[in-house]
């Protein structure tokens, strides 16, 4: 479906962005005019890289267009819960979406569309739409270490020879925890690890430790030795720790976290681990539930996995409020890299680096990430889309 755009559109868009002038992360938008969701379509990129070259695009009745990762196949539930709402009121197509209970992926599609939309209607990235705080953020890694065969010296000789290579000065490690499972190592190894990383990439690395893989994703089932390992992460300078310990249930566990960040910890405490919703794309009530309860100093999430940009922006703006709750998006993809600049460094201090599929190579420089300089949030080049 085609639509001839409204005579009045440059009005319109001067008053959208006259709206924006004093907006700084909030997800409502009162908008001078209402536009609404006309189709949709799946459509490919050919010059884009193979993962991400399917995109869902999506048609507003003013001729404008959208753009997002397609997380859903269709928009069929999505568009019929819309209805004549206002894609740019971001807020209350969001609420509107999880009350008539679309699926999280055909919501995390048309939010993340409908921003894309806004953006390349004024003609900017979506981070100086929602107010550029910096052009560049810290990034950081990834070293992978599993069983069988897992040896504390020779992963942390891989660590400093991973930042050595990448020129990247941090890094988050992923090796078992000791949750005695298959995939597990003994308590004695985690310690050994986390001494030998940090002896072998020297003091000035920023380290994290993720536990990873599967059964052996928290650090361990004990609280004791869970505040053994933060007081040795303290003492070695770790940044932060993911799933110090099982987070679910959540009944029984918020409270044994709130314990391990009363203990003193000095570093940020997720909680992250398999089978729950808590971690790479946790929710906006999730993250409140356990900042509330004193259980976590930092969350992660994703707008692919979690219902969009709008649950992001929720949850930055809710850390900024409630210091010294620190926020670490899941990878750094494309909706998430404009986030980044759109915030400060108390609230985002790094980003998970990029795959590279969102966000072109060319805006990794060494260390930083820098900020997208094309209107939207995805840059759309290469030839023309096909349906």
């Amino acid at each position: 479906m085609r639509f001839r755009p409204r005579p009045n559109r440059r009005t319109f868009l001067l008053h959208c962005a006259t709206s924006f002038a004093g907006v700084c992360l909030g997800p409502r938008v009162q908008a001078a005019e209402s536009v609404t969701l006309g189709s949709w379509e799946t459509v490919e990129f050919p010059g884009r890289p193979p993962k991400s070259r399917r995109l869902m695009k999506i048609n507003a009745s003013n001729g404008a267009a959208g753009y997002s990762r397609a997380c859903a196949t269709d928009l069929k539930n999505a568009a019929a819960a819309a209805g004549d709402a206002n894609l740019l009121d971001h807020g209350a197509l969001w609420e509107r979406l999880r009350a008539a209970g679309v699926p999280k992926s055909e919501i995390a599609t048309l939010d993340i569309a409908a921003w894309d939309l806004h953006a390349r209607m004024l003609g900017k990235p979506l981070h100086s739409l929602l107010g550029t705080k910096r052009t560049k953020v810290l990034r950081y890694g990834d070293v992978r270490g599993q069983q069988p065969g897992f040896a504390p010296q020779a992963y942390a000789d891989g660590v400093a020879r991973y930042l050595e290579r990448t020129g990247l000065r941090a890094t988050k490690l992923h090796f078992p925890g000791a949750m005695g499972t298959p995939e597990s190592v003994p308590f004695a190894t985690v310690l050994d690890t986390l001494r030998a990383v940090r002896r072998a990439v020297g003091a000035d690395a920023i380290l994290a430790w993720d536990p990873y893989p599967g059964s052996a994703e928290s650090a361990t089932p004990s609280v004791d030795e869970a505040k053994q390992i933060l007081a040795l992460m303290d003492e070695l300078g770790y940044a932060w720790i993911e799933g110090p310990l099982p987070p679910v249930p959540f009944e029984t566990q918020i409270p044994k976290y709130a314990e391990l960040v009363k203990s003193g910890a000095k570093l940020r405490i997720q909680a992250e681990g398999p089978g729950s919703p808590v971690g790479d794309g946790t929710g906006f009530d999730d993250m409140k539930r356990w900042t509330d309860a004193g259980a976590i100093t930092q969350c992660s999430t994703d707008a692919y996995i979690h219902t969009g940009v709008t649950n992001c922006l929720r949850i930055l703006e809710y850390a900024r409020a409630h210091p010294p709750l620190v926020v670490n998006l899941h990878w750094a993809w494309a909706p998430h890299a404009h986030l980044a600049m759109a915030s400060d460094e108390a609230t985002m201090p790094l980003v998970e680096f990029p795959m590279g599929e969102d966000v072109p190579k060319e805006f990794m420089s060494g260390p930083w990430l820098l900020a997208p300089d094309w209107p939207g949030i995805y840059r759309i080049d290469g030839g023309q889309e096909r349906g």
